[in-house]
Formats: C-alpha cells, structure tokens, sequence
C-alpha cells in the first residue's frame, strides 16, 4: 500500500476557501484505525448534501483503497493548516493529543473562527487512564484549554458527552454519532471468495471481530470465551481482521494454552473488497472492548445483518432497547454466556436479530441523516440563532 495525497474539488485557491475545514492526523486506516472511516463517511456525506468541505492533514494519507468521493479535497502534509483555517467558515477537529489540534485551535481562537472538537473515544476514562501521567501534563497544558474554549465539542456516544462535559464543563456538545454506507454492503461476494485463500473457514461457524488488535479490544475476554466454549461448539472459529497494535502476540499465546492455535484466523488489515470477502463470510460479530467511542465496525456489523454480542463499553445500548443486538458487560463470564445462548439460538433467530440491527442503522444511522445533523450546527455556529436539536447546551 502507498502512501499519497490528493485535492479532489479541483483548483487549489477553491480548495483553500471551503467553508467547513476538517482537521485529522492523517487519513492512513493501518495507522489511524476507525477513525478514517468515521472522518471521510462524514465529510463525503456533508459533500454530497451540498457542503463546501475540505480535509487538511499534517501526516500522508493513504487512499488508494480508501475510495473517498471524487469531489472531496484532500490535502496534505504539505497544506498550510494555518491558512486553512484562518479561511474557513468553521473548522472540525479529529481526536486529542495531536499536532492538528494543537496547532488548529490556537490558530482558530487568534482569528476568531469557530471551531468543533471531536474526542472519538479519547476522552474516556480507560483511554485518559492509558498513559496516563503524560497524557494528563499535556492536558495541563495544552489540551484542557482547546477543549473549554471550544465552539461546540462533538459526542459521538451518550456516554462521551459526560466524558467531554467532565473535561469542558462549560462548552456547549452537539450529539451526533458515526453513520454508515448501506450500499457497501450490497451484492456480497460468495464466502467461498475467502475460503478460496482460507479454507480453514469452509464449514465452521465463523465469529468476526474487526478491529485493531489493541489491548483496549478486550480480546483477553474473547480468548477466555473461546476457552470456555470450544467444546461445547467445535466448529465454532474465530476470524479476526485488522491491524496488530501489540494485542496479537498474548492473544495467539493464550489461545495455544488453550490448545486452540487453530480454532481462530488473523488475515490482518483488510479494506476495499478484501474488507468485503471478511464481511461476507461472517456468521456472526462480536467487539468485546474495554473502550469505545462509537465504533464504526458495530454499525458495520449490523448493517451486514450480523448477529452482534458486544459490550456496553462499546456505547451503543439503543442496539439493546431494540433487540438489535447482545449487549454485555466487559467480563468473562458475561460474554461467554451471551456467545453461548447466540450459538443455541436457531439460525433462524439469529437472522432475525441481524435483521433487527439492519432496521435500526436504516432508521438513524446513515451517514446522510448524520450529515444533516453536524450541517445544522456548522450553520448555528457560523450564523448564530438558536441551536438545533441536537446540541446540548
């Protein structure tokens, strides 16, 4: 894969006055996880609704599989994040810790231009505890001010507009979760297309998780589960599909404690179709993390009509007030049980219940309807008036 930047709304001068400016680290999914989906799904939704959109980052980004919308300008390393933002209407930033947010909400503040701030995720009390002694001195310093001074501060979860107002509790935060892209998951490919390359998968009941392998993911829970219900279902199998960051390695020696090295599948980062052949062979989801913000692998899960078991850390208990999905604490003994009663449900239960969570992303969480939402708050804070419904003053 190669690294590459692009501006897709043509000449740069036009770039360099777009109206909404969205600040990330970098558009690199291998590096920046589900925080790349999240950012270009609501910035080609905005463009498609007719907003005047640009993406600056400091780092590379990695699109060549990324398939962002044609007419959505994407700059960097070598944009000047300090005139971009000077230019523009309101400027959008991704994530804490970072150079872009840094930079941007000083640059913002000096020139009076309104700014919103998306935490995804890192304002949770696991992510503030990880690290904690350096990621508090830079609060101290640098952080806690770009967020108290913020315009609006955005939620991707009920629970992270807590996390956010025990950060800032003064500014106001607009409540507006991922989205996804149902059409991504239309027409599938066969499951054969994967067992073509792993025919380990060929009649096994297969059990995704998609994400970062990150101690955060909770797959010390999945291992122990796994530990407990391998006999009970032997063809039950794990596929786990994303970047390795440092949770591999005590997964895979757990589970050859457990005397079930070939009981599970890694096949790594996968995007694009490759992403798509992972989806397709799944005959269930789960996510068993520690932390979440909003996680763009659920909303996927569900929009694939999978059966999903994840836990409440994952912030999406509307999915359980629908019977959409499983929801369960971050425990052993929890989600082993709920992986149980999913494996003795019939498979007609269980296409039932990945039915349930289609409906529920159909309903309120498409990136269109997301959209819709953060154009309202961009038009409140750059034209004043009474804020839209989904601010929280």
């Amino acid at each position: 894969m190669t690294t590459a930047t692009a501006t897709r709304t043509g000449p740069a001068t036009r770039a360099a006055r777009a109206r909404w400016l969205h600040l990330c680290n970098g558009l690199d999914p291998i590096r920046d996880g589900g925080m790349v989906p999240s950012i270009l799904g609501m910035t080609g939704a905005l463009k498609r609704a007719g907003g005047d959109v640009r993406i600056v980052t400091p780092t590379p980004s990695r699109l060549d599989d990324l398939a962002p919308p044609e007419d959505l300008a994407i700059d960097g390393p070598d944009a000047d994040l300090d005139a971009a933002v000077r230019a523009a209407e309101v400027v959008h930033m991704h994530g804490l810790w970072q150079y872009h947010s840094r930079r941007g909400a000083a640059v913002a503040r000096a020139t009076k231009v309104p700014y919103v701030m998306a935490a995804h995720g890192m304002a949770e009390p696991w992510a503030l505890n990880h690290k904690r002694w350096r990621k508090r001195l830079y609060l101290a310093l640098v952080e806690s001010r770009n967020l108290r001074r913020a315009s609006c501060l955005h939620a991707l979860s009920r629970p992270e507009i807590g996390h956010l107002r025990d950060l800032a509790p003064w500014a106001p935060v607009c409540f507006v979760p991922n989205g996804v892209d149902l059409s991504a998951f239309d027409a599938m490919p066969p499951r054969s297309k994967l067992e073509e390359s792993h025919p380990e998968l060929k009649d096994k009941f297969i059990l995704l998780f998609f994400g970062r392998l990150h101690a955060k993911k909770g797959l010390d829970l999945l291992a122990e589960a796994m530990g407990r219900l391998a006999a009970e279902f032997p063809a039950l199998h794990l596929l786990l599909a994303g970047k390795d960051d440092g949770a591999l390695a005590p997964f895979a020696g757990r589970m050859a404690d457990l005397g079930l090295s070939d009981r599970a599948t890694y096949v790594g980062h996968v995007s694009g179709e490759e992403a798509r052949k992972v989806w397709a062979a799944a005959d269930a989801f789960t996510l068993p993390s520690y932390s979440e913000g909003f996680s763009m692998a659920i909303l996927e899960a569900l929009a694939n009509r999978l059966p999903a078991v994840f836990t409440a850390a994952c912030h999406f208990p509307e999915a359980a007030a629908v019977d959409a999905a499983v929801v369960v604490e971050p425990r052993t003994e929890p989600l082993t049980q709920a992986l149980r009663e999913l494996m003795r449900r019939s498979p007609e239960e269980r296409r039932a219940l990945g039915a349930r969570g289609r409906r529920l992303v159909e309903a309120d969480y498409t990136w269109d309807q997301q959209a819709a939402r953060l154009a309202s708050v961009y038009r409140w804070l750059a034209g004043g008036g009474a804020p839209p419904e989904c601010v929280i003053p």
